[in-house]
C-alpha cells in the first residue's frame, strides 16, 4: 500500500531568486532521506509561490522496507577458543542480541574475523518517521541567505509562518522553527476568508485556487502568458519578453492579474536601454515595442490581487514610474553636458578597493596590459585602444549610471556615439564588461575583446597580489566569473595568450599595490586558479574529465593552445589504437616516472630487434612530430604519437628493461624516457586511463 505525502511550509515573502535553487535542493534533500530510510516513493513534485513551497510525493510506502542487518560482536579468536567452544563474549554477544550462541556466524571487516549475527528488520511505519525526516529535510533546504527570527536559533529564507504536512488522511505533526504543523493553510493575504482546512493531499490545489492562490506553477505560468498575449493584441505592438523577467514575475505573484500602464511619449527620447531598465530591472514591468523595434508609450504588469478597481492600480503603477522616467530623463539631459573624456580625472575620487587604489589607479593598470596585449595580438588597434581606456569606466561618475548601475558600460556606449566618438570605440565601452554571465554574451569586437582580458586580468591579479581570493563559496569580487570571461574569450576568439608573460605585466604594472605575495607564489596560484576554471568550464560542456587534466600543465602557459590540445585528444576518444597505446604509455611512464635527467641512447647498445625497431621509429618521427607541434598541428602530431602503439606494445612483449646488466638497463631506460618525454610535449597522457 501507498500513499500520498503534501507538505506545505508557508512563509514571509521569499525572494524569487532563492526559489529555483531551494527547489533543487530540496528534491535531492527528499530523494536522499527517503532512500537512505528504506521508505519507497514515486513521482515527487514541488511548486512555490512567494509565500510557500509545497512538495507532493505519490506512492509513499506506509512502512519501511524490511532488511537484513549484519551486527559485529567480538573478534572471532576471542570468542571461541581452539576446540571451538564460546567464551564468555560469543555468550555475553549472543544474550545481548537474544539468540543462542548457536546463531552467531563468522563475518570478516577491516580483514579482521569478527562474530556475526544477521538480524532481521521490520519496517517502522511512515507516518511515525516522517516527524524525524521532516524537519532536518526543512532545516536544510538551501537558500542564498537564511535569517534568523525571534530568539531562535533556526536559520530559513524568511521566517516561517505555518508548516502542513499531510500522508494520505492522516495529519502528521511536529514542530519546526517554534512551528507545529497542522492540517492547515492559508490562501491570498488580502482575499482569501481565512484559515484553510486541508483533509487530504488531493484537496489541497482546489482549496488554494478557491482562496486566490494558484499553486501549479505550469497554471500561473499560463495565466502570465495568456495576460502578456492578449494586451500585445489590444495595443498591437510585441512584449520584449525576457524569460528570467517573466520567471521573476511567476515567483512574485500567487494570484497573478495582468494590466497594461501608460507613460508620456515625451520620454521616448530617453535612450530605449534606459527605458527597458527602468521598466524591467526597477518595476519588474514588461516593455511593448512596434514591429520595427521602437518603443511604444505602454507596459504589461502584474497585480498579485484582483482589484476592485483596475484604473486605480494601473494609475498608481503610471505615477511611479512617470517618477523614474522624469528622473531618466534629467539624468541624460545633465550627463550630456560633460564629455566622457573630460570625467577620466574624476575616476580618482572612486575607491576601487582600500589595498588597490581608486578607480584612476587601476585604469592606469589596465592600460599597460591593454598596450601589452595590443602589440601582440592586434597592433593596428593601439590607436583605439589608448581612447577607450580613457572613456571606458567613465560612465560610472555620470548621474545614470549612480542611478542605474546596472547600465554601466551601456550608457557609456549611448554617450560616446553621442560625442561622435569612434564606432569600434563606443561599442568596445559595452563590450569590455563582457561576459556577465556564464553563458552571456561575449565582445564582437578585437578592441573590445582586448580591453574585457585586460580589466578582468587587472582585477584578478591585483587582488591575488594582496592576498584577497576566492575561498570557499566566498567571491566578493567575482573573479572566478571574471577568470572563466578570460577563457572564453581566448576560445572564442582563437587568441593565444602568454598567460605567464601577461601575469608578469599586470603584476608589474600594479607598482603602487602594497603587495602581500611574491611574484612566483601570485603567478602559480593565478595560473592554478585560472586552470581550475578551465577544468570546470570544459567539463560543463561535456569534455572527458581526464583529457581535460592531461592539458592543464599546457592550458596554464596558453588557455586557447589547451584547448587546441583537448579538441584534438577528443577526436581519438573512442580509437582502438589510441586506448591500447594510452595503456602502453603508461607503462613507460610508471618505469621512467622517477628518471629527470635526459642522457643521450647508445644505438650500439641496442641488444633486440624490438628496442631497435623503437629507437629507429623514434629517431625517425621526433623531428615530424615537433614540427606538427610547433604549427600547433595536433590532429597530425597526436597521428604521429598513436603510430607508436604497436612498436610499444612489440618492446614491452619481448623486451626485459631492467636487464642484469646494468649497462644495458641504463641505455632501455634512456629510450624509455626519450619517448616519455616526446609524449608529454603533447600532453599529460599519465592522466588518461584506459585498462
Amino acid at each position: 500500500m501507498s500513499e500520498f505525502l503534501l507538505l506545505e511550509i508557508g512563509t514571509e515573502e521569499i525572494p524569487a531568486r532563492f526559489l529555483d535553487p531551494a527547489k533543487e535542493g530540496l528534491l535531492k534533500l527528499v530523494r536522499d532521506a527517503f532512500t537512505q530510510s528504506r521508505i519507497g516513493f514515486g513521482d515527487i513534485n514541488i511548486q512555490a509561490t512567494p509565500r510557500r513551497m509545497a512538495l507532493f510525493v505519490q506512492d509513499v510506502a506506509e512502512k519501511q522496507e524490511e532488511t537484513v542487518a549484519v551486527k559485529f560482536g567480538p573478534p572471532y579468536n576471542r570468542a571461541f577458543d581452539e576446540s571451538g567452544n564460546p567464551t564468555r563474549a560469543a555468550i555475553g554477544f549472543a544474550k545481548s542480541q537474544g539468540v543462542e550462541v548457536s546463531a552467531l556466524t563468522k563475518g570478516i571487516k577491516d580483514n579482521v574475523e569478527f562474530v556475526t549475527l544477521e538480524k532481521m528488520e521490520k519496517g517502522n511505519p511512515t507516518a511515525d518517521m516522517l516527524p524525524q525526516l521532516l524537519p532536518d529535510i526543512i532545516a536544510k533546504i538551501p537558500f542564498q541567505k537564511k535569517m534568523r527570527w525571534g530568539s531562535g536559533t533556526f536559520e530559513y529564507a524568511r521566517p516561517i509562518q505555518w508548516v502542513m504536512c499531510i500522508f494520505g488522511s492522516e495529519a502528521i505533526s511536529f514542530p519546526v522553527a517554534d512551528v507545529v504543523s497542522a492540517p492547515v493553510t492559508f490562501g491570498h493575504r488580502f482575499l482569501s476568508k481565512g484559515p484553510i482546512n486541508i483533509g487530504h493531499p488531493l484537496e489541497y490545489v482546489d482549496g488554494l485556487r478557491k482562496n486566490f492562490i494558484i499553486i501549479n506553477e505550469d497554471e500561473r505560468m499560463e495565466i502570465i502568458r495568456e495576460g502578456i498575449s492578449r494586451i500585445e493584441k489590444e495595443t498591437g505592438g510585441q512584449a520584449i519578453r525576457d524569460e528570467e523577467l517573466v520567471r521573476e514575475i511567476l515567483y512574485i505573484t500567487e494570484y497573478p492579474y495582468p494590466l497594461k500602464g501608460t507613460f508620456e511619449e515625451i520620454y521616448l527620447g530617453i535612450p530605449k536601454e534606459v527605458l527597458v531598465n527602468v521598466m524591467k530591472a526597477h518595476q519588474r514591468y514588461i516593455p511593448v515595442e512596434d514591429s520595427a523595434g521602437r518603443l511604444l508609450p505602454c507596459f504589461i504588469f502584474f497585480a498579485n490581487t484582483v482589484p476592485k478597481d483596475d484604473s486605480n492600480v494601473v494609475r498608481g503603477n503610471e505615477k511611479v514610474l512617470r517618477a523614474r522616467l522624469a528622473d531618466a530623463r534629467f539624468f541624460f539631459d545633465e550627463d550630456r553636458k560633460v564629455r566622457l573624456a573630460d570625467r577620466y580625472e574624476r575616476l580618482a575620487s572612486i575607491v576601487f578597493h582600500v589595498k588597490l587604489g581608486t578607480l584612476k589607479d587601476k585604469m592606469e593598470r589596465v592600460r599597460g596590459i591593454t598596450l601589452y596585449l595590443a602589440s601582440i595580438l592586434d597592433p593596428s588597434a593601439a590607436d583605439k585602444l589608448e581612447r577607450l581606456i580613457s572613456l571606458m569606466k567613465t560612465d560610472l561618475v555620470t548621474h545614470m549610471v549612480g542611478e542605474f548601475p546596472e547600465l554601466q558600460g551601456t550608457m557609456g556606449r549611448i554617450y560616446a556615439e553621442f560625442e561622435g566618438e569612434d564606432t569600434d570605440v563606443a561599442r568596445a565601452i559595452e563590450e569590455h564588461y563582457l561576459p556577465t554571465g556564464g553563458m552571456g554574451n561575449l565582445p564582437v569586437s578585437s578592441i573590445g575583446a582586448i580591453a574585457a582580458i585586460a580589466d578582468k586580468l587587472d582585477s584578478i591579479v591585483s587582488f591575488f597580489s594582496v592576498g584577497i581570493n576566492p575561498t570557499g563559496n566566498l567571491d566578493p569580487y567575482a573573479l572566478r566569473r571574471q577568470s572563466l570571461g578570460i577563457i572564453k574569450i581566448a576560445i572564442e576568439r582563437a587568441l593565444h595568450l602568454p598567460l605567464r608573460t601577461l601575469l608578469e605585466k599586470a603584476y608589474d604594472s600594479g607598482a603602487g599595490i602594497q603587495k602581500r605575495l611574491a611574484f612566483e607564489e601570485a603567478r602559480n596560484s593565478i595560473t592554478e586558479f585560472i586552470a581550475t576554471r578551465f577544468k570546470f568550464s570544459m567539463l560543463e560542456e561535456g569534455h572527458n574529465q581526464e583529457f581535460v587534466e592531461s592539458v592543464l600543465p599546457c592550458v596554464a602557459a596558453d588557455i586557447y593552445d589547451g584547448y587546441m590540445r583537448l579538441v584534438s585528444l577528443e577526436t581519438q576518444r573512442s580509437m582502438e589504437d589510441f586506448q591500447r597505446l594510452m595503456v602502453g604509455f603508461r607503462r613507460v611512464y610508471n618505469i621512467t616516472k622517477q628518471i629527470t635527467e635526459m642522457v643521450p641512447v647508445d644505438p650500439a647498445a641496442l641488444v633486440l630487434d624490438e628496442e631497435k625497431q623503437l629507437f629507429s621509429l623514434y629517431s625517425n618521427k621526433k623531428d615530424i612530430f615537433l614540427g606538427h607541434m610547433k604549427k600547433r598541428d595536433y590532429d597530425n602530431a597526436l597521428a604521429v604519437l598513436v603510430g607508436f602503439k604497436e612498436t610499444i606494445d612489440n618492446f614491452f612483449d619481448k623486451v626485459f628493461v631492467m636487464d642484469k646488466d646494468e649497462a644495458i638497463k641504463a641505455n632501455r631506460l634512456a629510450l624509455l624516457t626519450h619517448i616519455k618525454d616526446m609524449f608529454l610535449t603533447f600532453a599529460d597522457f599519465s592522466k588518461i586511463h584506459f585498462e
